[in-house]
């Protein structure tokens, strides 16, 4: 298998973020001379966050008053910048996303998407004109290969996209274009520089996921299921040359607690986990390798 690939986000501000046509009109913004019933909410367009009263006659008091607000999410239009997996960003059928970086960047990625069909990523260098054009598609694939199946059978669609060529231009304007159905949404979209490590990845990799759904039992015998969010694991060991094992362990300290895009292999995309390692731990066994353990738990 292929080195590991981590990707560290770009951190989209309001900078980066040249424009886009998905609004940011989720609730009105927040007013002092509003009064706000409990479990009323209002938006801050400054911080692109969506807050709810806790308290009835709520007047006047600022947002980060923990006794009269709590913090819902981001807005639609930024939660698929947040450092959740399952808070989606949805819009019908269409959505572009431009995007001034002012560094390089080397991998797109969309992950948690539903109904979405394609992304287009383009790149427009000042210096250099139109860089880069290509796109992805997400079509649906089926669960088992037989005729009734391509004719009857169900079909499941493609959660993740990522391209992983982009061009060094650090001028460069990036358009990503998303195109589905009326239902489409997406958890995460992320630019960022790769980092590649080891001489691959072993193969007996490991992947899950930790479900949060609720399990309860009551007293009659009924079990009540309460579907809830998860979370994906991931275990991978990774071959290291010796003289590579101080700098991997180093950089590895060093995106300690940054959530991150890990990827496996290009050829599974359940390899691919956002989220931070819990631990790893580095086997110095042979002459000129050693054996790099790493868990990794996606984010929710």
């Amino acid at each position: 298998m292929s080195a590991l690939i981590v990707v560290e986000p770009l951190t989209i501000t309001d900078a980066v973020l040249t424009s886009t046509d998905v609004p940011e009109a989720d609730y009105a913004a927040w007013s002092g001379a509003t009064t706000y019933p409990l479990a009323g909410r209002s938006m801050v367009v400054a911080s692109h966050k969506i807050y709810e009263s806790v308290q009835a006659a709520n007047l006047n008091h600022a947002v980060t008053d923990p006794l009269w607000w709590i913090e819902v999410s981001p807005t639609n239009r930024w939660k698929c910048f947040d450092t959740s997996n399952s808070t989606q960003t949805a819009q019908a059928t269409s959505a572009q996303y431009v995007l001034t970086p002012g560094n390089v960047v080397s991998h797109a990625a969309l992950l948690n998407s539903t109904e979405v069909t394609s992304m287009r990523v383009r790149m427009v260098s000042a210096a250099y004109g139109a860089v880069y054009d290509n796109t992805i598609y997400l079509a649906n694939v089926l669960l088992e290969s037989t005729w009734y199946a391509w004719l009857l059978g169900a079909k499941s669609s493609r959660s993740a996209a990522y391209l992983s060529d982009l061009p060094a231009y650090p001028d460069a304007v990036i358009t990503i274009d998303l195109v589905g159905s009326a239902a489409m949404a997406w958890g995460v979209l992320l630019l960022g520089q790769a980092t590649y490590i080891g001489q691959g990845v072993n193969y007996g990799a490991r992947v899950s996921i930790q479900d949060y759904s609720r399990k309860e039992t009551n007293a009659f015998g009924d079990t009540v299921l309460v579907q809830r969010a998860y979370a994906k694991r991931a275990s991978f060991t990774i071959r290291l040359l010796n003289t590579e094992v101080d700098l991997v362990n180093e950089y590895l300290a060093s995106v300690r607690a940054t959530p991150c895009l890990w990827i496996g292999s290009a050829l599974y995309t359940s390899t691919f986990v956002f989220g931070v390692y819990e631990n790893f731990e580095t086997t110095i066994q042979y002459t000129t390798s050693a054996d790099c353990a790493l868990n990794l738990l996606g984010l929710t």
